[in-house]
């Protein structure tokens, strides 16, 4: 298994919230999110996976990102590292109260993963924290996520 890969998964599964089914459920985030640069932190830990050197289950990255007024509007602002969206994947389970918002994702046809959300929006930005079980070639994997997503200012494109 290739860490790297393995890496833009995780990322791609806390960013990227899944191929819309007919109604997007995220179109409750309109009036959450303004538009902008968005700065994310995050902190992944991924256990001991098996062919993984010891130390590199947990891990932190930030990176910046543009997310637009059509990105709010269609869900796009979840969007991976790569600029794509994971595949074969549903939303279950969405919940929003307040400024809170639940939800499950499930993807199959590989990796199988489901991902437990919950995300706090705050007038510059949001929290969100993912728990995720993945099968990978047969084996099972848990990772936790934390991120944070603030914005730092309008797009510099």
């Amino acid at each position: 298994m290739k860490t790297g890969r393995l890496v833009v998964i995780a990322c791609a599964a806390a960013l990227a919230t899944g191929a819309w089914a007919q109604s997007n459920p995220f179109s409750a985030f309109k009036g959450k999110m303004k538009e902008g640069m968005y700065e994310y932190k995050m902190e992944m830990d991924m256990g001991q996976v098996p062919g993984m050197p010891p130390g590199m289950g947990k891990q932190s990255m930030t990176m910046q990102h543009c997310i637009t007024a059509q990105d709010i509007e269609t869900g796009g602002f979840n969007k991976g590292r790569d600029g794509q969206m994971p595949k074969n994947c549903n939303i279950e389970n969405f919940k929003m109260s307040g400024n809170t918002a639940t939800y499950t994702m499930v993807c199959k046809g590989g990796p199988d993963m489901t991902a437990d959300n919950v995300m706090t929006f705050r007038p510059d930005g949001y929290d969100m924290d993912m728990k995720m079980s993945m099968n990978q070639g047969g084996q099972a994997m848990k990772m936790t996520q934390k991120a944070q997503a603030r914005l730092v200012g309008p797009c510099t494109k």
